[in-house]
């Protein structure tokens, strides 16, 4: 509900701020393509992170699977994608439709993307490791903004990655990775 909250609210003040919303969105198969390839990219950086949880990615690892894995843990398939879906649309109609697309009017599209990435970022301070890779996440999304001309690709790519992270951590190799760890995995009959 706070993901789209968030996303109607970012059209309300688009609109009152004379933010050209209806323009936000617009699909076609280069957005498409583009969100995919960034789900994709998001989603092997995740794996690499997840077979190599060294140093700050370790540090990622566990904080997932400690904190986040119980919050989800209950959730079926489909409650993971409306959630990667609001969490997506949300977020990117806030962050880079309301924020960066507002700040590009006054600071021009390049200090309008690292703002709203760096704003993007501490909005998911749970780790300073979390705020990194949100930021970073940001910076690509927003990039794919700027290619693009809407939001379309970096919606797809947001909700996207978010759904396929959720359910590996709910259900596949995260949950595992622990288990793994400690030894348990290696001791069932």
């Amino acid at each position: 509900m706070v993901e789209g909250g968030l996303g109607a609210l970012a059209v309300v003040l688009g609109l009152f701020f004379g933010l050209p919303v209806g323009e936000w969105f617009k699909i076609g198969w280069l957005e498409v393509g583009k969100g995919v390839v960034g789900t994709m990219a998001l989603f092997g950086l995740l794996l690499l992170a997840w077979r190599f949880p060294v140093g700050p990615w370790g540090r990622l690892m566990r904080y997932a699977e400690n904190i986040l894995q119980p919050l989800f843990r209950s959730c079926r398939g489909m409650d993971l994608l409306v959630v990667s879906i609001l969490a997506g649309v949300g977020e990117e109609l806030f962050f880079r439709g309301l924020v960066q697309g507002g700040l590009a009017r006054c600071w021009g599209d390049w200090p309008a993307l690292v703002t709203a990435s760096v704003l993007f970022g501490l909005a998911h301070c749970a780790t300073r490791e979390y705020v990194v890779l949100a930021t970073s996440m940001g910076l690509l999304f927003g990039w794919s903004v700027l290619a693009t001309g809407n939001l379309a690709a970096a919606i797809i790519a947001h909700a996207g990655y978010d759904y396929l992270a959720l359910r590996l951590l709910v259900r596949g190799r995260l949950g595992k990775a622990e288990e793994l760890r400690s030894g348990k995995l290696l001791s069932r009959p």
